[in-house]
């Protein structure tokens, strides 16, 4: 039986110390990509290993498959064998899978005991991740992956990367995006967009324009059973971005609860609960007024809102040949004159 060349990512393109760009990064092949002929491995040897001895890696967050997809892959395996390698990470005495889980379940399922492997050893942690989480990208393509499964794998991705201290800015970048309301008022990341430009829209087949990786970092941390409602449709993409602004777990579940008990949670709730939760007024009653329509108003801002003078009152005082700046500046000094003389004599108000 043929033995495929296995499409492992040269360590050069896992772990390039030298990323110009958000796509270096996360620099993930399209389909297009993948079907291209990949480079000869270079001396990496292919052995058997029973599947017995191996364990998954933990806590990823790829899905196995189930249903017809499953089904397709044992036929497949029963006709032609396990044609793509695993890759095992032999390390402390375990054989870790980081790519090939799939093909050992399925393996398994159409009576095979062992399977063609990669070794890889003397890998950190966050290589290790790297790998898992790039070559199952290659495999699958990413916009096959359920939205959970993306975002899961962009968290390890982007933390294994983050650890190794590789491109600080882009990393710096990126968690401005992931909490926009902790970079000041003059922060430039809009909270919710709704639309994209064209560029945004390229990169939206993928999932790797920043702001929308910067989304599915945060989503990454919503518990399971909002991530299952992700996955299931019932709640958007925007919405489930927004909930993720509430850090307290039991608001969460009570979340999960309420739309499962039939309480449909759109944008419009969800940016109130986003507004309520960045200013800190999220409480439980108010999430479950605002879930059940009765709340449909936001939380009201501490700072006076914006005053505009009336042209007619600009005429009265200031000529066409004065500047914008030389008017503020001259209303800023009447003002402090005002209250200068307001503070001599406290018997005086202002209104």
């Amino acid at each position: 039986m043929a033995t495929r060349t296995p499409k492992i990512p040269a360590r050069s393109t896992l772990l390039n110390s030298s990323l110009d760009g958000m796509d270096d990064l996360f620099d993930f092949k399209t389909k297009e990509e993948q079907c291209q002929p990949e480079p000869e491995n270079g001396g990496t040897g292919i052995t058997e290993m029973d599947f017995a001895v191996m364990e998954p890696l933990p806590n990823h967050k790829f899905k196995l498959y189930t249903g017809q997809r499953l089904q397709d892959m044992v036929d497949s395996i029963r006709e032609f064998g396990i044609l793509e390698p695993l890759i095992v990470w032999v390390h402390e005495g375990k054989n870790t899978i980081l790519s090939g889980h799939n093909r050992q379940n399925a393996g398994s399922i159409a009576g095979l005991t062992k399977g063609p492997v990669i070794i890889r050893e003397n890998l950190t942690y966050e290589d290790a991740i790297l790998i898992a989480t790039e070559t199952n990208l290659r495999q699958r393509s990413f916009d096959d992956l359920s939205p959970s499964e993306k975002a899961y794998c962009l968290k390890q991705h982007y933390d294994a990367i983050k650890s190794q201290g590789r491109r600080n800015d882009l990393i710096k970048e990126i968690e401005e995006l992931v909490n926009p309301h902790e970079i000041g008022e003059n922060g430039t990341c809009s909270e919710i967009q709704k639309k994209l430009n064209a560029n945004e829209k390229v990169s939206e087949e993928y999932a790797l324009g920043k702001d929308k990786i910067a989304k599915y970092l945060r989503i990454a941390s919503l518990i399971s059973p909002l991530m299952e409602l992700l996955d299931n449709r019932k709640i958007a993409f925007e919405v489930a971005y927004d909930i993720s602004f509430i850090k307290e777990e039991e608001k969460q579940y009570l979340i999960a609860e309420m739309i499962e008990a039939g309480h449909g949670v759109d944008i419009k709730k969800s940016t109130l609960i986003h507004d309520y939760a960045k200013k800190g007024k999220l409480t439980e009653e108010l999430l479950r007024q605002i879930i059940t329509g009765e709340k449909t108003k936001a939380a009201r801002s501490g700072s006076p809102k914006p005053i505009k003078i009336k042209e007619t009152v600009i005429n009265r005082f200031f000529g066409r040949e004065q500047s914008r700046k030389e008017i503020e500046d001259t209303i800023v000094k009447a003002l402090e004159f005002y209250f200068a003389q307001s503070s001599e004599n406290p018997e005086q108000k202002v209104g």
